[in-house]
């Protein structure tokens, strides 16, 4: 009489194993059928044999598997080169452009930067404040009334203690609030022409001006 195919304890616990750490668990089973199949062959009744054609069958469907997993992992492969290539060609018809692009960040080298902030309602109070790469306010400046849409602004890279701000990346907000001091919303923005397109682990950027935005950032692309 055939011996009854069983897994190991052990084969359990590799199998737990394997699907928590992400490893190629049907190559695994495979391995294992063979191993236990092999095992059966030993032990069998010389006069009551396992049934080859059964035991090819099984064979067959491990093969099967492994041939579907592989086959569906390389469309998997070729879906994401696609969709890479696809974001980076279409980032690259954004050089040479000048684009508009919703971002709170310059990065000031002693020359005026210039950005504009778009505001979502008329409003009775506004402050402009710039901030150092750790967050701390080194400059507030009181913009007055403004009326709700778009507004050029300017930094001169001066702070509130006098001296001229270091070399560095800023933080921009401003805060706006009618007239019962609710908050209105505004947006920061600033516009440049597009030097490069770079390739990171979070996607693809375009460079404007020298620093990098992201591509759901673009609000506007002109000529």
């Amino acid at each position: 009489m055939a011996l009854p195919v069983t897994a190991p304890d052990s084969y359990y616990t590799s199998s737990s194993a394997n699907k928590a750490s992400g490893t190629n668990q049907d190559i695994g089973d495979k391995q294992i059928f063979l191993k236990l199949l092999v095992a059966q062959m030993e032990n069998q009744d010389p006069l009551n044999p396992s049934d080859p054609t059964q035991m090819s069958a099984q064979l067959a469907q491990f093969n099967m598997v492994e041939q579907q997993t592989n086959t569906n992992k390389l469309l998997e492969q070729m879906v994401a080169n696609q969709s890479s290539a696809g974001s980076t060609d279409s980032a690259a018809s954004y050089l040479g452009k000048v684009v508009t692009v919703n971002q709170s960040t310059i990065d000031y080298s002693g020359t005026p930067k210039n950005f504009a902030v778009d505001i979502g309602a008329n409003s009775s109070s506004n402050y402009l404040v710039i901030s150092d790469p750790d967050g701390n306010p080194i400059r507030t400046l009181s913009l007055g009334a403004l009326a709700a849409g778009k507004h050029q602004l300017s930094w001169d890279g001066k702070t509130d203690a006098g001296p001229q701000a270091p070399h560095a990346s800023y933080y921009i907000d401003v805060i706006s609030a009618d007239a019962q001091g609710l908050n209105v919303p505004a947006t920061v923005q600033r516009s440049g022409v597009v030097d490069a397109v770079r390739m990171t682990s979070s996607g693809v950027q375009l460079i404007v001006g020298g620093s990098p935005a992201g591509l759901s950032d673009v609000t506007e692309i002109r000529l």
